[in-house]
């Protein structure tokens, strides 16, 4: 599950009662962020959903809360390690999103064997609090010798290294969250099965009308 980048295994938060990915070993949760709109592009169509996404030691994970392109999409993860292009934009119209691409650990999966090319969007608030932290444990990766971002959210004192902008709505976990027992959530991520042959002079079928992926 762990090689999974659609549909890695959620929990509820103990505590919070929020739904969240359920931890690793030796993973750190750093930060959430809400009110995200999530666009990913497959071989063969795309997922969006609206929602939340979690930032770890280890990778960020979107959880689709309000929206979802389909019934079985319900959270994407995107391990930092296989992170490669990461870039914050700023257009002069619209959010602010990052944006990167991640590499498949199964390239016979739904995602194929190429890059895929993802963006998470900010439709609320700055991200003066978020940036400094993701791109922290983006060059801790390369430079396993410096100060440990992760290991100061594991020991419970992200406090006293996080710059905390007042206009960034990030919520730092200054204590880590556990999995609310039997709450994991397991949630398998079906191809679409055409029903029938398309119609004469029509394309191929779509689910909802709409753009989304179809393995």
């Amino acid at each position: 599950l762990a090689a999974m980048a659609i549909n890695p295994t959620l929990a509820r938060d103990d505590a919070s009662g929020w739904i969240f990915p359920h931890p690793q070993s030796g993973e750190a949760f750093v930060c959430k962020r809400d009110e995200i709109d999530f666009k990913c592009q497959l071989p063969r169509g795309k997922l969006w959903g609206k929602g939340s996404f979690f930032l770890s030691s280890k990778r960020i994970v979107f959880v689709c809360g309000e929206k979802t392109c389909r019934q079985d999409f319900k959270s994407f993860e995107i391990v930092l390690a296989r992170l490669t292009s990461p870039k914050f934009n700023q257009p002069i119209f619209g959010a602010n999103y990052l944006s990167g691409s991640t590499i498949p650990i199964d390239g016979t999966g739904p995602l194929g064997d190429g890059e895929v090319k993802w963006s998470l969007t900010f439709n609320s608030g700055g991200c003066g609090t978020f940036l400094p932290l993701f791109y922290t444990l983006m060059s801790e990766l390369q430079d396993t010798a410096s100060p440990s971002l992760a290991s100061a959210a594991a020991e419970g004192r992200l406090n006293q290294v996080a710059f905390v902008d007042p206009s960034d709505p990030s919520v730092l976990y200054l204590s880590q969250p556990t999995a609310a027992p039997n709450s994991q959530q397991d949630t398998p991520f079906q191809p679409l099965e055409p029903s029938a042959p398309p119609a004469a002079g029509g394309g191929g079928q779509r689910r909802n009308g709409d753009n989304c992926a179809a393995m």
